[in-house]
């Protein structure tokens, strides 16, 4: 069956066709307005855009590049289904190279990166449930660690491996644990890091922060798992 499209989707200017559409295709797939396993029509697209067919099937391809949609030969695409091996895959990436730079960033990060990250913290710390901002000032901690030591290959493929994080998190924000104490504990997990930064000791950093995704992972895979 084939998704409508109407209710979900909002209408955007002309203004970067691609790009805007592309943003708005992403926001309804990431806010689950066109859930899982939909099948996204790319006639009713156009339709509800008002565009041609070419913006909206360069849209489907960056989205698809992100693992967020297949396309499917003809006119629609399906948005991808979750999945815990799906979910495995991307923190077993995220781990092994996230790992290898964090030991090349220690000895390089400054006084200005150890701010960003710490103001990072505070601002995550100050979130309750907004997958967005969650997720925007997740990625500010990450990357005042990371930035300095970034090739464009590295960039690239982390803010692939972090937006397909993202669509975990923001579908499966409701069903993660909740409560001060769960929290805290992801609050106190950032801190630790920050202090192992400071204090330079690489390898304590390197595998504090291979156990706070690893946190991260099994607590997303319990949430997809309350869902079955």
């Amino acid at each position: 069956m084939t998704a409508r499209t109407d209710s979900r989707v909002r209408s955007i200017s002309h203004r970067s066709l691609v790009d805007r559409v592309t943003e708005e295709l992403h926001r309804a797939i990431l806010n689950g307005d066109i859930p899982p396993g939909s099948t996204i029509s790319i006639v009713e697209l156009c339709k509800e855009f008002d565009v041609s067919h070419i913006p909206v099937r360069e849209a489907l391809r960056r989205l698809e590049s992100e693992g967020a949609v297949s396309l499917r030969p003809g006119r629609s695409a399906v948005v991808t289904s979750l999945s815990a091996d799906d979910l495995t895959n991307i923190y077993s990436l995220r781990k092994l190279i996230e790992g290898e730079l964090v030991v090349k960033a220690t000895p390089k990060l400054d006084a200005a990166a150890l701010e960003r990250a710490e103001a990072a913290m505070n601002e995550y710390a100050t979130i309750e449930r907004e997958a967005s901002r969650l997720a925007a000032a997740h990625h500010a901690f990450h990357a005042a660690f990371l930035d300095d030591v970034l090739g464009p290959a590295d960039r690239r493929v982390l803010e692939l491996l972090w937006t397909s994080s993202d669509r975990y998190l923001h579908l499966l924000l409701s069903d993660l644990d909740k409560g001060p104490e769960k929290t805290q504990a992801r609050i106190d997990e950032h801190q630790q890091l920050l202090d192992l930064a400071r204090a330079g000791q690489t390898e304590q950093l390197r595998e504090a922060w291979i156990a706070h995704l690893d946190n991260s992972e099994k607590a997303l895979l319990k949430a997809l798992a309350s869902r079955k």
